[in-house]
């Protein structure tokens, strides 16, 4: 498991403590929870970067293939 340190104002992390103690829990414990429900809701962007991605690889890969189409005369349908 990771360590990470992270830098609060004196006042919320009293307050955070006090919370987490009437809770039964750990303040890292609650920063977990959060960290979790942070990742649940921002998942999806992972997926639509990883999406982009590999749009942009195989767009790259493909570029070989249509260079043999990119002539003179077949100029006029690129206004299209």
């Amino acid at each position: 498991m990771g360590v990470m340190s992270v830098r609060i104002d004196e006042n919320k992390r009293r307050v955070l403590k006090v919370i987490a103690s009437l809770e039964g829990k750990t303040m890292g414990g609650i920063i977990s929870e959060l960290i979790d429900d942070y990742i649940r809701k921002n998942k999806q962007k992972l997926s639509l970067i990883s999406e982009q991605s590999e749009l942009k690889e195989i767009m790259a890969m493909s570029e070989n293939a249509f260079f043999e189409w990119d002539n003179e005369e077949d100029e006029i349908y690129n206004d299209l």
